[in-house]
């Protein structure tokens, strides 16, 4: 999505394979071509190559993001996504199960919700997620029973962006930790690193946008709709 996806997107896989049992990368709803083509990554491989290469570097970043996993776990206990929870997740067994190579991950109820799910407070159960055009929000209430189900104790994702870089959800049960801070240029938003101790105590390192980034476009292409929602998770006042 920035000015240097390039640099960024080899330097994850570059750490992954010198360092494969300290990185853990996961797909993000951005890994497929439809939506990495919109947003800016081929216009900038375009830029930087030869238009022959650019389609074979695009085409081989794409393949390698289809065979990419959609979620993991810590420690037993804290599970990790790009999106959120889904009607179909029964079970840890129930993501394992997801083919891959996956191309397009929508054509999967369970791996397009890992992908483009979203919370929404006060909801109660699954509805239609008009602010994505696909996949589901969910509530309080869905997300207690899969991490009583799961054997879990706190969900960790993304996909939003959060002006202070994280926001709780649900008795701090689930978090949303966006790291890309300057994200929205018009105000300028904080990014955040979440850590976890040995004993599960979550912090977070919160990363300032350097003085004057505000006003400057840091990322392709427009932003979603859910940016709209910029004072945290969607609520179901908001949609009534």
């Amino acid at each position: 999505r920035g000015k240097q996806s390039i640099e960024v997107i080899t330097v994850c896989f570059t750490l992954k394979v010198v360092f494969p049992n300290y990185f853990m990368l996961l797909r993000g709803n951005h890994e497929t071509k439809a939506i990495n083509r919109q947003y800016g990554f081929l216009q900038e491989l375009e830029e930087r190559f030869s238009k022959d290469q650019a389609e074979k570097l695009f085409a081989e970043f794409n393949e390698v993001f289809t065979y990419m996993p959609l979620a993991c776990i810590m420690g037993n206990s804290i599970l990790c996504m790009h999106g959120g929870i889904s009607p179909k997740l029964t079970s840890l067994q129930d993501i394992l199960d997801i083919p891959k190579p996956i191309v397009e991950p929508n054509t999967n109820e369970l791996a397009g919700d890992l992908l483009w799910s979203d919370p929404m407070i006060g909801l109660k159960g699954y509805k239609e997620n008009n602010v994505r055009g696909c996949s589901v929000h969910f509530g309080e209430d869905v997300l207690e029973g899969v991490l009583e189900k799961l054997d879990l104790r706190m969900i960790v994702r993304g996909h939003q962006m959060m002006m202070n870089g994280f926001n709780f959800f649900h008795s701090q049960k689930m978090v949303t930790v966006f790291t890309a801070a300057s994200y929205y240029p018009e105000k300028a938003n904080r990014g955040a690193v979440m850590y976890v101790s040995a004993d599960f105590r979550v912090g977070f390192k919160i990363l300032v946008p350097q003085k004057g980034e505000g006003g400057k476009k840091v990322f392709r292409g427009e932003h979603e709709m859910s940016n709209d929602y910029d004072d945290g998770h969607v609520r179901k006042a908001d949609e009534d």
